[in-house]
């Protein structure tokens, strides 16, 4: 679980300590190597000689943000690219969440010793340029197919990281359930206002939670729809511009404490990000929110016809945000390492990889070529559910970017909980988050 207390001790002292609970899903050894073996440090990268010929060897660095076995599906396909490429050895290191992984890429690079690539999240983009660490990649994208959707915004002119491990906010339900509630299960709610009538008819026809919504670790991300549905993101593409208390904000964040507190349809209090897509494969909850990269792990675990479906909105306009990572490559690195790691992030990338990233966990693949690949054409013809995300990239909001992105983003995160908790009025809690933000940022600005 992404506890509040680490997330903000890690960004404030630039720990890397690797927790082996990581965000969801199975865990990996912190210097587990690509071969299962100890890794080297990360940041490392070397020329070492194996078999007669010279091996160009570096650590990438990666985050698992999503319930589901991800390291080991990791490892594996580095594995594959190793045993393709004779000539480079790349040891992927599991770094924790999206914030550790941030947190501890931003030490190695202080250190002057960062991984030479690293899965991170897309919107560290600010805080990676202020650190002058990462390299533009404007070649790789505009000579790809990515969903343009997954490009914006460009900062300073450049591309800086390559589409990845990318996701949307959709709404899980239980068709079972609903069937058994005599409510259509082809669909799930498109509008807040079904949203709240089907989770009150389960719960009085089947006694079944209606919904759950995740309140820790990345709160913010879970509530961006709400938000842009009423009119207004959470921040601006600048770095240094947010919304925390606009009047949009001010009303998604009250509908969402309505749903407990006056519709009685979720659980009062904090609902750890983990548990939530356990309590709906244990059909303890018949709808949740939360990450599309979640899909795989969430039908592999399900007894029950799982749905997919937009997240429902109150406007004419339907609404999600972008989510995930994005691959990054490091300045200060050897031509030799350098061209091996393009070399790697291209093969990542490449549809047959990104087509089987993507049914292994449940991540939209990147470019539109990747669902024409004959097995992902297979799988989405088995699992339609599979197509819901990749649909709603036309609708799709930029995801909450600032500089000091792991603090603003729990100053938001912490305002939030404590609304939902009653510990604080909605207005007096946001007004104060975005007094303490725009005091982060304010160096920031020119």
């Amino acid at each position: 679980m992404r506890s509040k207390s680490m997330r903000s001790v890690l960004a404030a002292v630039g720990a890397f300590a690797l927790l082996a609970a990581g965000c969801g899903g199975a865990a990996a050894p912190a210097s587990t190597g690509a071969s299962g073996s100890t890794g080297s440090t990360s940041g490392s990268a070397s020329s070492s000689a194996q078999a007669g010929s010279k091996t160009v060897a570096f650590d990438f660095d990666y985050p698992v943000g999503v319930s589901g076995p991800l390291a080991t599906i990791m490892t594996n396909l580095v594995n594959q690219f190793n045993s393709t490429h004779p000539g480079i050895k790349v040891t992927p290191v599991f770094a924790g969440s999206y914030q550790q992984t941030l947190a501890k890429v931003e030490t190695g690079i202080q250190a002057g010793n960062p991984p030479p690539v690293a899965v991170l999240n897309h919107t560290a983009v600010f805080d990676l340029l202020h650190l002058q660490a990462i390299q533009p990649l404007d070649s790789i994208v505009q000579q790809g197919d990515f969903y343009p959707a997954m490009l914006k915004p460009e900062v300073q002119g450049h591309y800086w990281s390559v589409p990845f491990q990318r996701s949307t906010v959709v709404l899980y339900y239980n068709k079972t359930l609903f069937q058994k509630a005599g409510l259509d299960p082809s669909h799930g709610p498109t509008t807040l206002s079904q949203l709240v009538s089907d989770a009150q008819t389960i719960q009085q026809k089947t006694g079944v939670t209606g919904i759950e919504i995740p309140s820790d670790g990345t709160v913010y991300w879970e509530f961006q729809p709400f938000a842009i549905d009423q009119g207004s993101n959470l921040a601006g593409n600048n770095g240094t511009t947010t919304y925390f208390n606009s009047p949009a904000v001010e009303k998604g964040l009250q509908f969402w404490m309505d749903l407990s507190h006056k519709y009685k349809v979720e659980p009062a209090g904090i609902l750890p990000w983990n548990t939530v897509p356990n309590d709906f494969e244990a059909e303890k909850t018949a709808m949740i929110v939360h990450s599309s990269g979640s899909l795989a792990s969430i039908l592999q675990n399900s007894k029950f016809q799982v749905g997919a479906s937009f997240m429902p909105k109150g406007t004419a306009t339907d609404v999600t945000n972008l989510g995930g990572g994005d691959f990054y490559l490091m300045k200060g690195i050897s031509p030799s390492v350098q061209t091996a790691a393009i070399t790697f992030i291209k093969w990542m990338t490449a549809p047959d990889q990104a087509a089987s990233w993507s049914m292994q966990t449940g991540y939209i693949a990147v470019s539109p070529a990747d669902y024409k690949v004959p097995a992902m054409v297979a799988y989405t013809k088995k699992y339609p559910q599979a197509l819901v995300a990749p649909a709603q990239l036309q609708y799709a909001e930029p995801e909450l970017s600032t500089y000091q992105l792991n603090q603003v983003q729990d100053i938001f995160d912490s305002a939030v909980q404590s609304v939902l908790d009653g510990q604080s009025p909605i207005k007096t809690a946001l007004d104060k988050a975005q007094q303490q933000a725009q005091a982060v940022l304010a160096p920031y600005k020119t």
